[in-house]
């Protein structure tokens, strides 16, 4: 017996960040994700404004306790970037970004248009995958009318 092999062609396109390539998935199940990606990262910024109330401003002083609770506060806000990335491109994904590109305002100012993007190339690819769809659907009748013809 002879072993099968089957490749699997993975639906999205490449996505470049400086010099990191990410894939966007464009797979049935990822563009559903994607999609409720709002209703996601809500949930998600709920949860960080929760962290968020345990940190106290203080008032007048900058001594050791304000610098605690700025880097919490950028702990927070890095936290809330990183959600952002990881809906879009997969768990993990700020982190290897972040670790390349320590620059969370860099970061954060790209996630506009790296969205808009997205969105653009998704809308690009569905339209192009009904189009194929559509082709395969006519081929399927053409043959299936041959066929027909050709019985009779």
């Amino acid at each position: 017996m002879k072993e099968l092999r089957f490749e699997v062609k993975r639906t999205g396109f490449p996505v470049k960040i400086g010099d990191i390539e990410l894939f966007f998935d464009c797979s049935m199940e990822n563009l559903r994700r994607f999609f409720d990606a709002e209703e996601i990262a809500h949930k998600k910024l709920e949860e960080v404004q929760e962290k968020a109330k345990h940190i106290h401003f203080p008032d007048d002083e900058i001594d050791k306790t304000s610098k605690n609770t700025a880097d919490e506060a950028l702990d927070l806000h890095k936290e809330w970037i990183a959600i952002q990335y990881d809906i879009i491109f997969g768990e993990g994904t700020f982190k290897k970004i972040y670790k390349k590109y320590p620059d969370i305002a860099s970061l954060e100012a790209l996630l506009d248009p790296i969205g808009e993007g997205v969105a653009d190339n998704i809308y690009a690819y569905i339209d192009t995958f009904e189009k194929e769809r559509a082709k395969e659907v006519e081929n399927i009748r053409k043959q299936y009318l041959n066929k027909k013809i050709d019985k009779k």
